[in-house]
């Protein structure tokens, strides 16, 4: 839960202090090293306005022993906006672990493992600033609804990336009918992660509507995300998995936009149809041929 300043979280922050400094018998020159290395930890306190968040330390280890030596009496004396800090970051930390680590509710006990386990892998596809991707974008893919016409039609469906809290996430979302046979309609929100990993962009999430999972790989980004520079086109190759396999792979286009995402059409159009840029008809066509 948030930090709100209470009698009972001052202990708990105490308390978490004692289990890692006393009973896991780490040292408080690690334990400061980890919360000062902590890039939402600093992201944290530069939002209680303590611009040393971006800096310097946000604590050192002669402050941690003193809070610990000290008992709930000097971390209720402490500075406020450190002490909600610190105890986010055991609220969010599974190495060191203290009873202060919230997962979300309903996880399996087994994940919750599993993630402290490997931690540091499972925060290596995350690690890097993908802030560059941010914004809206049209997704070009072809039309997998009737699989004969696939390699003469393109769906378009709309995306949107956004950064917060370091975690970039994405929502896709088509809303059409098929206009080959309008008895098939496809309404989709899919929600999930991006990740990074040797050099791909890599889009994975979740159907809200079914049980679906959308898998997409961008090996070609330009500009390449990390200077700044707002993310213009991807291109690589997606997968949707839903319902009994097999399950096919497609190219796709992503090419952003400043449209309003509301009001972004989403659908089935032709291959040569004119709201296609002709750099993404020449693309998706060549890969589609049979």
């Amino acid at each position: 839960m948030p930090w709100e300043g209470t009698r009972d979280q001052q202990k708990a922050l105490w308390d978490a202090l004692d289990q890692v400094l006393n009973e896991q018998g780490v040292p408080a020159q690690r334990l400061a090293t980890a919360i000062n290395t902590d890039k939402l930890a600093r992201e944290a306190l530069a939002r209680w306005g303590d611009d040393r968040g971006k800096h310097a330390q946000i604590v050192d280890d002669g402050t941690l022993t003193r809070w610990h030596e000290g008992g709930v009496q000097a971390v209720e004396r402490a500075r406020q906006h450190k002490k909600a800090v610190i105890y986010e970051f055991f609220e969010r930390t599974a190495q060191p672990r203290t009873l202060l680590y919230r997962p979300e509710e309903g996880w399996p006990h087994g994940l919750v493992n599993f993630a402290a386990q490997f931690g540091a892998q499972l925060r290596r596809p995350l690690a890097k600033d993908l802030s560059d991707l941010d914004g809206d974008y049209l997704i070009f893919r072809p039309a997998w609804t009737i699989r004969s016409m696939e390699h003469e039609r393109v769906l378009i469906s709309k995306l949107r990336i956004s950064t917060t809290g370091g975690f970039t996430r994405y929502t896709e979302e088509q809303d059409f009918a098929d206009p080959a046979a309008t008895s098939i309609s496809i309404k989709e929100t899919d929600d999930g992660g991006v990740l990074y990993l040797g050099g791909n962009i890599v889009l994975i999430g979740l159907t809200r509507e079914t049980q679906a999972l959308k898998f997409y790989t961008a090996w070609s980004v330009f500009p390449v995300p990390g200077d700044g520079t707002p993310v213009n086109r991807m291109r690589g190759t997606m997968m949707g998995v839903v319902g009994a396999g097999p399950h096919a792979a497609y190219p796709f286009v992503a090419y952003r936009t400043d449209s309003s995402f509301e009001g972004m059409a989403t659908g089935i159009v032709n291959a040569n149809d004119a709201q296609i840029p002709p750099d993404v008809a020449d693309e998706l066509t060549k890969r589609m041929e049979p």
